[in-house]
């Protein structure tokens, strides 16, 4: 735990510099208005006008949550309207970087907005250091919200307090294009398509000069989904507290085999010649525009590609290994990083009560209702949601999730600190490129682990 504390001290520290040497880009924006504006500095709530309205801040991790984070641009805005004069949110927005900056520099000088988003590597030592309120009280004092929470989305966040909640559920695989398939009349990947399978398709589009895997790597390291459910299937969450511990390496004979998997991919030409260049914006312009076979991305892309290729997309949770001894039907349906709320909120009892009547609401099956419209899946459990006649590709997620297959507790890049998941996405990635050895790469994140 000292261990834990000393990082954050030195993680703030260098936000201080940052923001020192660059000044601080944080803005400030209101669900149903785009124009800047402050948040209080002392509390971050006040009242408005006459009225007795509290207003509570929302960090959040993207510069414009209209445009990136519509779903819950659209989830606050409905809270607005339902609470208007009584409880607004207002948004506290910057890019993810910016973003995870002020937040270590707000937590060590009082100003955290009440609730805000964090990366699931930060948001442990955040608690360690406690800046973060435990939400246990919040779910005892709304029963209904707590039931619709399963108990693996709220343990994955929990430590000796419950330091947050999930922001959403990820679904992650691979999209494939159908008229492609049909074009080169070769099957389309169905759960339980091998490796040696995907080899095969590999080589059918390369003889049709068709990239078979849309992928960017240029400022985009973090864009490994698809291939999260590959290091499942070699057994990764049954050892990955050993290897956290000291009891185990990251360069151990299971891993190894996945790395290897990686390097046949690459070394099949399943990528583009200019891969290390594309941003993952460009890969997936790459595939909706009929150039590439498969897509590595997540639900969060259904309504654009719905709108680019209509009914023409599928969805594929990746290969099976017949060499694994491990589970080999794995999906990667998952937590994605935690809401948390300040520890401050407990000095004022009207911003605490604000802020419960936001959790409670966020965790509605009305939210969960405008998620799903918005291809979205919110992390609640609601049953019986309907989904569009024109969400094709959200419909084609769905119905591979109702194949049954499980999903691991955590994501497993979540899980590590945020110096071993930048390695971990450089390994992954090097061995793709052909730049390191499965070995190698697996090396450097021993070697990493070690600092």
């Amino acid at each position: 735990m000292k261990r834990r504390l000393l990082a954050m001290a030195m993680m703030c520290a260098m936000a201080v510099s940052l923001i020192s040497g660059c000044g601080q880009s944080n803005e400030s924006t209101t669900g149903g208005n785009d124009d800047t504006k402050a948040a209080n500095s002392d509390t971050g709530t006040k009242t408005t006008g006459s009225s007795e309205e509290i207003t509570i801040t929302f960090g959040i991790h993207v510069a414009n949550p209209k445009s990136q984070e519509a779903v819950t641009y659209e989830i606050v805005e409905a809270f607005n309207e339902k609470y208007d004069g009584q409880y607004q949110v207002e948004f506290v927005a910057a890019d993810t970087e910016t973003h995870s900056t002020n937040m270590k520099l707000q937590a060590t000088d009082g100003t955290l907005p009440e609730i805000f988003w964090l990366d699931s590597s930060e948001a442990p030592e955040f608690s360690e250091a406690g800046y973060l309120l435990d939400l246990s009280d919040f779910l005892e004092q709304y029963p209904d919200t707590a039931a619709a929470l399963d108990a693996s989305v709220k343990e994955t966040f929990y430590n000796s307090i419950q330091y947050g909640l999930p922001y959403q559920c990820n679904v992650e695989g691979f999209f494939y294009n159908k008229e492609l398939f049909a074009e080169l009349g070769i099957d389309e990947p169905v759960s339980g398509t091998t490796f040696e399978e995907l080899l095969e398709i590999i080589s059918a589009c390369n003889e049709a000069g068709y990239t078979t895997i849309a992928q960017g790597c240029l400022n985009s390291s973090y864009a490994i989904w698809g291939y999260l459910a590959m290091l499942e299937r070699y057994g990764y969450s049954e050892y990955i507290d050993d290897i956290l511990n000291g009891d185990e390496n990251f360069n151990n004979e299971n891993l190894l085999a996945c790395f290897e998997k990686f390097k046949e991919l690459g070394e099949a030409g399943a990528f583009s010649g200019n891969m290390s260049t594309q941003e993952y914006f460009d890969a997936k312009e790459t595939f909706t525009s009929g150039q590439a076979a498969f897509f590595n991305s997540g639900a969060w892309d259904c309504a654009e590609l719905d709108e680019k290729m209509g009914d023409t997309v599928g969805f594929w949770w990746g290969p099976t290994f017949s060499e694994s001894s491990f589970n080999q039907e794995v999906s990667m349906k998952v937590p994605s990083a935690p809401l948390c709320v300040s520890a401050a909120v407990t000095e004022d009892e009207a911003t605490q009560e604000a802020v419960y009547k936001f959790l409670e609401f966020y965790y509605s099956e009305e939210a969960a209702v405008i998620s799903y419209a918005g291809a979205v899946f919110p992390a609640t459990n609601f049953a019986g949601i309907e989904i569009g006649e024109t969400q094709y590709a959200l419909s084609e997620v769905v119905a591979r999730i109702e194949d049954g297959w499980t999903s691991p507790a955590s994501q497993p890049d979540q899980i590590l600190t945020s110096a071993l998941q930048e390695q971990l996405y450089d390994s992954i990635f090097g061995v793709l490129l052909g730049n390191y050895t499965p070995s190698d790469a697996l090396d450097k994140l021993d070697q990493q682990l070690q600092y």
